[in-house]
């Protein structure tokens, strides 16, 4: 992608640092787009998801979960927490605050429309660990939100085969209120009875889940 498409894609009224991480993402981390849905290809991709391809590929960054075939309420509440600063991460702050209200409708249905990726799932070599996720899942009742296959449904997320660090972080942070809930305030309350071991085993059943 050329240094003009980047610009074009991060905007061009972005706070200098800000702007230049999302140039650089976009300009040099251009496999990702290629590798988000085969059906899609780049000169399908709306200007303003480029930036995000950069780490929600179809092989994420390290602590990025995928967002393809995400819903598209999830993908929403998100950017608007983000935008809000309730929500807090550097890299999404400074994205999400140049994103007007259509352009966060837009990224919600242009992400929610891409197919799921159906990765491989990471080898289990923890069956016990396995089965008593599923059970904790169902004492909880998880799937009445994200769906009998965890594949997420209204604004409750997809949150089968994601990366089981970012799954473990995001629990963690639901626990200690540090990420606002899109359903109310269900997660905070289901995750606040959550113990270390509990965090650990559910995000290791919902990561070797297969596809």
């Amino acid at each position: 992608m050329t240094d003009r498409a980047a610009r074009a894609a991060c905007g061009p009224r972005r706070p200098t640092l800000a702007g230049a991480f999302c140039r650089l993402l976009v300009a040099g981390l251009t496999i990702a787009p290629r590798g988000v849905a085969a059906a899609a290809d780049e000169a399908s991709i709306p200007a303003v998801a480029q930036p995000c391809l950069a780490c929600h590929g179809a092989k994420p960054l390290p602590g990025a979960p995928t967002i393809a075939g995400q819903t598209s309420n999830f993908i929403q509440w998100q950017l608007v927490f983000f935008r809000s600063g309730q929500r807090k991460n550097p890299i999404m702050q400074a994205l999400a605050a140049q994103l007007s209200d259509n352009d966060i409708r837009a990224l919600g249905a242009y992400f929610a429309a891409l197919p799921a990726p159906a990765p491989a799932p990471p080898a289990d070599d923890q069956p016990d660990l396995t089965r008593a996720g599923e059970k904790l899942g169902e004492q909880r009742h998880c799937n009445s939100c994200h769906g009998e296959t965890y594949l997420g449904q209204q604004a409750a997320p997809r949150i089968a085969h994601q990366p089981q660090a970012y799954l473990a972080q995001a629990l963690s942070d639901y626990r200690s209120n540090a990420r606002p809930s899109s359903g109310g305030a269900a997660m905070t309350e289901i995750a606040a009875g959550l113990s270390d071991d509990d965090i650990k085993t559910m995000a290791h059943f919902l990561a070797v889940l297969p596809p």
